[in-house]
């Protein structure tokens, strides 16, 4: 009897202790802060400048902290290092093995922030990366042990970085963070699959991967019908090569090829013809076939949305219904969901 008193009483001392004392006291670190500035390091010290006013670090390291584990049997630290892993992504885990030559040149570092800087500037927090890694190139060996060297602005997007190596001389710094800026947005796109399949809905399914003639048999006829028209400088009638995914492109190579006025004739008459269909693009390499998937007409889409703003576009596409009705749904996304100025 007096042990079931004992036990009761022990259970109620225990019972009665406050919560708060039964909690575990756990202090995570956060390794993705920069909490240190070095101002007679102008690298140092602008990386400092951008975490302070966005809140994304910037490493040239893959190493971004070490954590205290215990002491050893002989008394020295054992740490935990944390490292940026790229083989993550937002739904899978590449098994390939990442080394990396580390860029050191204060001025190549200088040009990589520069793109960090103006990527952030750009865009909505929505599209933040938890940390930008810049090398200066990287060798990537895949399960067949396969081995690619990558360099010139080769870029990931990962699940918390945003990876991209140097060599600048190779890539427009001014066109790399839009272009990892379209990334982005296709990453987050893809998060809200109701009105993405919505989206893959506007088109039929017999459009696709479609030569664009069997769709409509006076496609080209109506396109390339009038030389004087279209002002087109070496011939009576543009090549059915010249009709491709890049005519919309302020570089694409046809440009010098036409009169001003025929440039914009043609490019016109280029947007009814694919906008009948409710795409803004045809396939890559060559131009005769319509978008091949749903995902090349979200990606030909979204770098289209990003180039004009809202009223821009509609007095391009605005002749095209279906094209329209696409744009509404992916606005609805960047728009009110990324917060994507367009």
């Amino acid at each position: 009897m007096k042990n079931i008193v004992y036990i009761l009483f022990v259970m109620l001392v225990f019972g009665c202790q406050k919560e708060d004392d039964l909690k575990p006291n756990l202090n995570v670190e956060n390794l993705y802060s920069i909490k240190d500035d070095d101002p007679t390091d102008p690298v140092k010290h602008r990386i400092y400048e951008i975490y302070k006013e966005y809140d994304v670090p910037v490493y040239f390291n893959d190493t971004i902290g070490k954590i205290f584990v215990k002491n050893d049997i002989y008394g020295n630290p054992v740490y935990r290092y944390e490292t940026i892993d790229m083989a993550w992504d937002f739904t899978t885990y590449a098994k390939v093995k990442y080394s990396y030559e580390y860029m050191n040149s204060p001025e190549e570092q200088q040009q990589a922030l520069d793109i960090v800087e103006s990527y952030l500037k750009k865009s909505s927090s929505a599209l933040y990366p938890y940390n930008f890694f810049v090398v200066k190139s990287a060798r990537v060996k895949d399960q067949q042990n396969n081995i690619s060297e990558w360099n010139d602005g080769k870029y990931v997007i990962g699940t918390r970085s945003i990876f991209f190596t140097g060599g600048f001389e190779e890539v427009d710094p001014e066109s790399l963070p839009e272009t990892l800026r379209k990334e982005m947005v296709k990453k987050k796109v893809m998060n809200y699959k109701d009105l993405l399949t919505d989206f893959n809905k506007v088109s039929k399914n017999t459009y696709y991967d479609a030569q664009f003639d069997k769709l409509d048999p006076f496609f080209y006829e109506d396109v390339f019908v009038s030389p004087n028209d279209f002002g087109y400088l070496y011939g009576d009638v543009p090549p059915r090569y010249m009709f491709s995914e890049n005519c919309l492109s302020d570089s694409w190579y046809g440009v010098e090829e036409f009169t001003p006025e025929g440039l914009e004739n043609f490019r016109a008459a280029y947007r009814r013809k694919v906008g009948q269909f409710g795409f803004v693009s045809s396939e890559k390499w060559g131009g005769n076939f319509t978008p091949e998937t749903t995902d090349s007409d979200l990606d030909f889409f979204i770098s289209e949305m990003l180039r004009w703003s809202r009223d821009e576009f509609y007095a391009l596409w605005g002749e095209s219904p279906l094209v329209i009705r696409k744009y509404n749904i992916l606005y609805e996304i960047l728009s009110a969901k990324l917060g994507v100025e367009l």
